[in-house]
């Protein structure tokens, strides 16, 4: 490896990355980790163009959103391959890593999120019932039935784990 060059690396949960290799830490050869920073999680994904549906690369952060770290170590037994990335895709990549980090730092306040946890046990109540009108929507429109819902001894309240599980779409405009 030249001094922190951009390799594309294939990892065994199927994911592709890529990222810059830091050549000072991945000088042992016989560790059984590799030392990158600033990894990009890599997508294919079809875009609709006037000359019909195209396959587009999308860059986006990899573990970023879940921490302030931008060195990670890679375990070596979960890369498949790894190879240089080609000059077009190092190209892109340094444009986002840096878009990235303009976005990251033009942000002067840590973003919050306020939970309520006091809830009574009325508003509680009240919640759910509107997710639970909010599911049956749902519901409906998934089976395009207009037919109302005839409730059997197999209905039951679903956990949150359960409501996590259900499909849903990845469809975004």
């Amino acid at each position: 490896m030249n001094e922190n060059t951009t390799k594309v690396i294939k990892l065994s949960n199927g994911e592709d990355i890529v990222c810059t290799c830091i050549e000072s830490h991945n000088t042992d050869e016989t560790s059984d980790k590799l030392f990158v920073m600033s990894p990009l999680k890599m997508e294919i994904r079809n875009k609709v163009t006037r000359k019909g549906v195209v396959e587009a690369l999308t860059l986006s952060r990899w573990l970023q959103p879940f921490t302030e770290e931008n060195d990670f170590q890679i375990e070596k037994r979960n890369i498949v391959t790894m190879s240089d990335a080609s000059h077009a895709l190092v190209n892109y990549y340094k444009l986002m890593v840096d878009s990235i980090g303009n976005a990251d730092s033009s942000m002067n306040e840590d973003v919050k999120i306020s939970t309520n946890f006091d809830l009574s046990e009325e508003d509680n109540n009240m919640n759910n019932d509107e997710v639970k009108e909010l599911f049956e929507q749902y519901i409906e429109k998934l089976t395009e039935s207009g037919k109302p819902r005839v409730s059997t001894d197999e209905d039951k309240e679903l956990s949150d784990e359960e409501l996590d599980t259900l499909p849903c779409s990845d469809t975004k405009h």
